[in-house]
């Protein structure tokens, strides 16, 4: 086991920069987490500091930066399901959420992989022609099929496989060109739906 970094110190001790580092560190990734669960950014923000206090309130019983991690994932997640009124699913108590710093669960850590890896899918669609990007969202991420596609979009089938095909491929490049081997073999996976 590796020795707890300064960061994880800090925030055990209670110093605010410790916390300042996590919030830096995962605030983005949770805010988009939230947002897919809640479809409503100001929620998802005020989710994401509350999972932050709660966190800051838990310091103390933290153990690892991987728990710290997953304890905002799982936290984040658990108040998302209070704001959408979901009761299947939900943890019942935070303490349950705080002993989950001591023991995560690997089911729950791919999801945590796989929304960092559709955040930075995002961002990299941001950089594409805008009707390479908008297929690829309605495609992949909203889950329409082609024919849907081109009634939201007025435009062709042709047309949607051609945007497909070139936004998987330059996901791909950048993939490759950054290493991210194991990103490259998710996006294979999606482009196989």
């Amino acid at each position: 086991m590796c020795a707890p970094s300064m960061h994880l110190h800090d925030l055990q001790a209670g110093k605010e920069t410790g916390l300042n580092f996590y919030m830096s560190k995962y605030g983005s990734s949770l805010r988009y987490f939230a947002y897919s669960i809640v479809k409503d950014k100001g929620a998802a923000e005020e989710i994401v500091s509350d999972s932050f206090y709660k966190l800051w309130n838990g310091k103390g019983r933290v153990k690892t930066e991987d728990n710290i991690r997953a304890f905002l994932y799982l936290a984040t997640r658990n108040a998302c399901y209070d704001f959408m009124d979901l009761k299947v699913n939900k943890i019942q108590h935070d303490s349950e959420a705080l002993d989950f710093l001591i023991h995560p669960d690997q089911n729950f850590e791919a999801q945590i992989i796989y929304h960092e890896f559709l955040q930075y899918i995002a961002m990299e669609l941001e950089k594409l022609p805008e009707t390479q990007a908008k297929v690829f969202k309605l495609s992949f991420l909203d889950g329409l099929n082609t024919a849907e596609i081109c009634d939201v979009l007025n435009t062709t089938p042709s047309t949607v496989y051609f945007a497909k095909s070139k936004a998987i491929q330059a996901l791909k490049e950048v993939f490759k060109a950054k290493n991210l081997k194991y990103y490259s073999i998710l996006l294979l996976l999606l482009s196989e739906q």
